[in-house]
């Protein structure tokens, strides 16, 4: 009989914490925050066993040192996830201090968890807690992870998933398992084929460059970053990064083996500016592109950026990722304004979306779970997971609310 609970992330896209039970063993599977202003976190910390991380966004591992405060479980993830956790948890310090937020966890809390890290790599099997459990890819960024764990049954935790293939990454494969507990961020809805919305981004960066303007791609720093970078190197302008994505990239580099190519990748960087420090930000406008953080503006170089091109009608901000409720990006794509410096403004820039989601879509969600033919779906991290159903009549079905307990 398994137990299962989330303590975050069930109906609702972030701050996912799963913990699983059996024969009195306990998992927990991340445990992130959702970046609203505060942060958003889960339940309090339970006593596990161990940790099982899916990847390295602050959604699913925002909140994790908190438990190395008063429990001390071991915890496990891929060496590209482990090595990109770092900064992620290290800047998240910072920008709580800098908000004026309480701060959750400290830098010793941080060193705790590392304290107690083991990296594994796909396909390798491991025996923990009574379970035999595989890391599987997700297909989501670089390191991103399915675990599946069997013991009198098997459980496959997606994460996010990604089951097409992007410039940076091979999309996820499925995997037959008894349970399936997998994201729905996107259901309901579709994503427009990658490749075309690359070509359309690029024919729109060229348009705006031509015409005399800058183009600003606000980026998230893990994966976002560097698939942009993948997609517009070769353009014949001259393009720059800033941000924390220059250090996950050179994090990417020296984590070989998870990439499509690590030479493609490679080559891709070699082409590119990195702004480093604000002596180089005072003149990064010289490039015409810039892939910059954050990438939900609600912070980093990007918005420095725009502020100095607000009026600048041949200019464009062009967003390509998810933007959560209460950000300042979902600000923009709702009603064209931004926060800055604590003014509300309208950019006269050009504003555009191009869905380049990590995500999957609500038919490659149907094909996955179809190819995997599990016995019963547990469908979180979606705020609209009933529209899965109609598509999956023949499966049992599972919808939990956060802090509920279920068995099965």
């Amino acid at each position: 009989m398994y137990k299962v609970k989330f303590l975050g992330g069930a109906q609702e896209v972030g701050r996912l914490g799963i913990l699983i039970e059996e024969k009195g063993k306990r998992v927990l599977i991340d445990y992130g925050v959702i970046p609203e202003k505060p942060p958003l976190y889960p339940l309090p910390p339970e006593k596990v066993d161990s940790i099982f991380v899916t990847h390295s966004h602050l959604d699913h591992i925002g909140a994790l040192p908190i438990f190395y405060q008063d429990f001390n479980p071991n915890i496990f993830a891929t060496d590209m996830t482990a090595n990109s956790m770092r900064p992620m948890l290290r800047d998240s310090i910072k920008v709580m201090n800098l908000e004026g937020y309480p701060v959750r966890f400290t830098q010793d809390d941080i060193e705790k968890l590392y304290g107690n890290m083991t990296t594994v790599k796909y396909g390798e099997t491991i025996e923990k807690d009574g379970f035999r459990i595989t890391p599987q890819s997700a297909g989501h960024i670089p390191g991103s992870t399915m675990w599946r764990f069997e013991n009198s049954s098997s459980i496959m935790v997606t994460g996010d998933l990604y089951t097409s293939d992007s410039l940076l990454l091979k999309g996820a494969e499925a995997q037959k398992c008894d349970t399936l507990i997998v994201e729905s961020t996107y259901a309901g809805k579709n994503h427009v084929d990658r490749e075309a919305v690359r070509k359309s981004l690029r024919e729109s960066i060229k348009e705006v460059i031509e015409g005399g303007g800058k183009v600003i791609l606000p980026s998230f720093a893990m994966g976002r970053t560097q698939e942009l970078v993948m997609s517009v190197y070769d353009l014949p302008y001259n393009i720059a990064t800033d941000g924390m994505g220059n250090l996950i990239s050179n994090i990417y580099m020296h984590t070989p083996g998870y990439l499509r190519s690590d030479k493609g990748f490679r080559k891709a960087l070699a082409n590119i500016n990195e702004i480093k420090g604000r002596n180089m930000r005072e003149t990064a406008l010289d490039n015409d592109i810039i892939i910059s953080t954050s990438g939900m503006l609600d912070g980093g170089p990007a918005l420095g950026y725009i502020e100095k091109l607000l009026d600048d009608k041949k200019s464009a901000i062009f967003m390509t990722g998810y933007q959560v409720e209460g950000t300042n990006g979902r600000q923009l794509m709702e009603t064209g304004t931004l926060n800055i410096a604590g003014a509300q403004v309208r950019p006269k820039m050009k504003v555009e979306f191009f869905d380049m989601s990590a995500h999957a879509g609500h038919d490659d969600l149907v094909t996955f779970i179809k190819q995997c033919n599990p016995d019963r779906i547990i469908f979180c991290h979606g705020e609209q997971r009933e529209k899965m159903l109609e598509d999956l009549s023949n499966y049992e079905i599972i919808l939990p609310m956060n802090g509920e307990e279920f068995s099965f």
